[in-house]
């Protein structure tokens, strides 16, 4: 928790609740009117700042999205979560330089947060940052996680493009050990063939 965290008013705590209520329902309209109410409350509020961007990206708003994500992160230099949303926006853009540049410091204020450097993971491979995206794969790997077996693809894609294929091998069979079926095991299952001849 920040220090601006510490000083947020009772009466603007209550208005980002309630905007943040309306906000899970999906009623973006009430929620911007609620998270606006808690900033005239209290003009630091980093995390009003933040949802108010996320309802932006919802609504398709890209310019005011950015500026409500850029005020957050300048009120409080350590809310990944507003990091993490500048580099998704990021890499919609394909300014892949941008998104690692936000995800690493979103991995720097959140270190174990997995989820984080799996993005960061998939930055680094979109900016042909193939060693770094290696190196954070298998970080996640090594550190207790929910299933990832994105990681694994991620991981797989890199280590073909540095032309380790009996490596990207064994992560596409993990990636299929983990996701078994869908979509993604289907095309994972086709390159995993592809690349097997290759070898061969």
């Amino acid at each position: 928790m920040s220090a601006a965290d510490l000083n947020i008013p009772e009466s603007a705590k209550k208005e980002f609740d309630k905007a943040s209520a309306q906000m899970a329902k999906k009623n973006w309209g009430k929620a911007i009117a609620g998270f606006n109410r808690a900033l005239a409350l209290y003009p630091d509020y980093a995390a009003a700042y933040n949802n108010l961007g996320v309802i932006y990206a919802k609504t398709g708003d890209r310019k005011t999205e950015r500026e409500a994500l850029q005020k957050a992160v300048a009120l409080d230099d350590h809310l990944a979560v507003a990091y993490v949303n500048l580099g998704i926006m990021a890499i919609a853009e394909r300014n892949f330089p941008e998104a690692e540049n936000m995800l690493n410091k979103a991995t720097s204020a959140d270190p174990e947060n997995t989820q984080t450097l799996v993005l960061l993971a998939n930055a680094e491979l979109l900016d042909k940052h193939y060693d770094q995206a290696i190196s954070n794969c298998h970080k996640v790997h090594s550190m207790p996680h929910e299933s990832q077996a994105l990681i694994h693809y991620i991981a797989a894609r890199a280590l073909e493009h540095e032309n380790r294929a009996s490596e990207a091998v064994t992560e596409f069979q993990t990636f299929l050990k983990e996701e078994p079926s869908g979509p993604r095991a289907e095309s994972v299952r086709g390159e995993l063939t592809r690349l097997q001849r290759q070898i061969e």
